[in-house]
């Protein structure tokens, strides 16, 4: 999806991609909001009272959970991606939000680190939908900024070589999202010794 939506592609199809990708991050904010605030709420309907040591203490052992997995594990289940059928049949508005509805969502589409699942914990926790909103729309815009990194894709030769960098920084991602995930098990367990 990343190089489907590219300056390329874009004008290929006679659309500005700028646009297109104001949609689509607009897409991913309210998908990730949207997520994250339903389950705040969720967290909130807990039939237990959980306690913010138990909460934080959760919330360090998933970050730690999740940057073993990103660094020895790499692979879930789910491999759906978005349906690129889409970007001929819908106007660029359509398909630009539909995509980012679905990264901002999480788990409809492709599930590539344990970051995913975290986010959903982390936003569970907050036992309150504004909280879980505002933890969702920071993952929802994250994920969905990743687009910008083909904004100089012009000609199949720059598509080639962003093709080319991206698999050669895989693992290098892969490692930084491990970091992220130890980064928040360490705040939390700081927050936790507070």
């Amino acid at each position: 999806m990343l190089t489907s939506i590219s300056p390329l592609g874009e004008r290929a199809r006679g659309n500005r991609w700028s646009l297109t990708v104001t949609w689509l991050l607009m897409g991913t904010l309210v998908g990730g909001a949207s997520l994250g605030a339903v389950l705040g709420a969720l967290g909130r309907s807990f039939p237990v009272t959980l306690d913010e040591r138990w909460r934080l203490s959760a919330l360090a052992l998933a970050g730690i959970a999740a940057a073993v997995w990103d660094l020895k594990v790499r692979r879930f289940p789910v491999r759906r991606q978005v349906n690129e059928d889409w970007l001929p049949a819908f106007r660029p508005w359509v398909y630009g939000l539909g995509y980012g509805l679905q990264l901002g969502g999480a788990v409809v589409t492709a599930v590539n680190t344990a970051l995913v699942p975290m986010f959903m914990l982390a936003a569970l926790l907050t036992r309150d939908p504004v909280s879980g909103l505002v933890v969702g729309a920071a993952f929802g815009a994250i994920r969905g900024l990743t687009v910008t990194l083909n904004r100089r894709v012009r000609n199949a030769a720059d598509l080639r070589r962003l093709h080319h960098r991206l698999d050669n920084l895989a693992h290098r991602a892969r490692r930084l999202g491990a970091l992220a995930a130890a980064l928040l098990a360490a705040a939390s367990a700081v927050a936790l010794a507070s």
